[in-house]
């Protein structure tokens, strides 16, 4: 996702606000690539502070992933807010700053006049993800001894499932119930 900021650079005070849509690069989470469903949209505001361009507003997409119980893939939706702030990165002014500042530490040196916002995107799409992808919060999952998908049909697996360590005291309340 790129922006077009020349005219704004060139007006401290003012702000814009935009609608995109563009695609986005694969997400790596927890060892496994995720790919998006489309384009993602974001809904920004870029206000030009003097200094910095502040870029506030949501982003919104849909991701291809696999529920984690049953392996079914499923789309998922998610939304996020992002609020970055870029300076550009020939600036005088930010050199004589002291860079060891918290408040300077999470600002984005930018170059020219197009800002890249896509590696903010993503780590904004990233901190909202769940641990875990559930397609339905009631997913049976797997079978785990025949592997059938339990939200599909039942399996023909026997009801009874001993751990074989225990297998003695079932067979002592056997004979304790006659």
């Amino acid at each position: 996702m790129r922006i077009n900021v020349a005219d704004l650079k060139k007006s401290p005070g003012e702000s814009i606000e935009l609608e995109l849509s563009s695609p986005l690069p694969e997400l790596e989470f927890h060892g496994d690539r995720l790919s998006f469903d489309g384009p993602a949209r974001a809904f920004l505001e870029i206000s030009n502070t003097g200094k910095t361009l502040l870029v506030e507003g949501e982003v919104k997409g849909t991701l291809e992933v696999r529920c984690a119980r049953c392996l079914e893939p499923f789309r998922l939706p998610v939304e996020a807010t992002l609020s970055e702030v870029y300076y550009p990165a020939d600036s005088e002014e930010m050199v004589v700053a002291d860079p060891a500042k918290e408040e300077y530490q999470e600002w984005i040196p930018f170059s020219g006049d197009v800002l890249d916002i896509t590696p903010e995107v993503l780590k904004s799409i990233l901190l909202v993800l769940p641990m875990r992808f559930l397609c339905d919060e009631g997913c049976r999952g797997l079978c785990p001894r025949c592997g059938q998908n339990l939200n599909m049909a039942p399996c023909a697996c026997s009801g009874e499932d001993v751990d074989p360590r225990l297998m003695i005291l079932k067979d002592m309340f056997k004979d304790s119930n006659r």
